[in-house]
């Protein structure tokens, strides 16, 4: 029996349009070959997701997205639904998570692995959650310093609008003159310091005599260290002896001695008591002077005569 030509075309077209069917769905990432597990995750956002993007777990791909619907008309909360390979048991506590994929910011979705011994079962809804990717992260940071810069960016022409109106053609000169000025500091400053290298170069040698001195003295300190302890031990030593040894009373006695001595000596300026007399009047020296000279006058005459003041006589 032979068979039709007409049947041998609808053969040859069933045929060929399961293949193109098959592989179709090949190309969207489906196993053919893998048992799935669907489940479901809903989102606030899926912008950068689609059909057929892949899932991964710990960097592997073991799912894709099979469609993506928003719940209600306001579009307010969207439903993913997404095929796991089968032989993964996902535990109760994990979620799913939107990532970017790439620099480029390409989104795709992973599944955060919870440690729960209770797992989904196929048809499950799953938590889901939004991971910031570095370009996110990147962006959120960057869009507040963009606003914050363009605010600078209008104050700073709003100012120099400003000073353009209030510098007169005498003013920007002034400026010009203070710049000109400054240039001119600037010059001399730079002369004043090729002059002080030169001065540093010519006293080189005495610096360095300076500079080993210095050293030579540390030196010194440091070898000496111990007799300068010593010494400051000493003189705290005797700095507490003199304090022990009362110097303060000592000096109050000496104090009101020397002002005892002081009215003495005053009394006597001023002719009082006897010494003030012997001092202040000059009629006491005078009998004494002459008593003096006639003490010497007898003294002489008994040397010259002694007989007359020695009598001997013989018992």
């Amino acid at each position: 029996m032979k068979i039709k030509t007409e049947y041998k075309v609808g053969i040859i077209g069933v045929i060929t349009i399961a293949i193109l069917y098959f592989g179709i769905i090949f190309l969207k990432g489906k196993d053919l070959f893998n048992v799935e597990t669907s489940y479901y995750a809903v989102f606030d956002d899926v912008s950068g997701l689609y059909k057929s993007n892949y899932i991964y777990l710990n960097g592997m791909k073991v799912g894709y997205i099979k469609d993506i619907k928003s719940i209600d008309e306001k579009a307010s909360k969207f439903i993913v639904w997404i095929a796991v390979d089968s032989e993964i048991e996902i535990p109760k506590d994990s979620k799913i998570m939107i990532f970017s994929s790439d620099l480029l910011g390409s989104k795709a979705l992973k599944i955060k692995m919870g440690i729960s011994n209770e797992t989904f079962h196929r048809r499950d809804t799953i938590e889901s959650a939004i991971e910031n990717g570095m370009i996110d992260q990147l962006a959120d940071n960057i869009t507040p310093i963009v606003v914050k810069l363009n605010s600078v960016m209008t104050n700073v022409d709003t100012l120099i609008v400003g000073v353009n109106a209030i510098l007169d053609k005498q003013a920007q000169n002034d400026i010009k003159q203070s710049l000109e000025n400054i240039k001119s500091i600037t010059q001399n400053l730079e002369n004043v310091s090729i002059k002080l290298d030169g001065l540093i170069d010519t006293e080189k040698v005495k610096i360095q005599a300076i500079i080993d001195n210095a050293e030579s003295i540390t030196s010194n300190f440091r070898q000496n260290n111990e007799k300068l302890t010593n010494a400051i031990n000493n003189f705290s030593n005797i700095s507490d002896t003199i304090a022990k040894a009362n110097l303060g009373e000592t000096i109050i006695e000496a104090n009101k001695s020397l002002n005892s001595l002081s009215k003495i000596i005053k009394s006597i300026e001023n002719g009082e008591g006897s010494a003030g007399l012997l001092i202040r009047d000059d009629k006491l020296y005078k009998n004494l002077e002459t008593s003096t000279k006639k003490l010497d006058a007898l003294i002489e005459d008994i040397k010259q005569h002694p007989k007359r003041y020695l009598k001997i006589s013989v018992f």
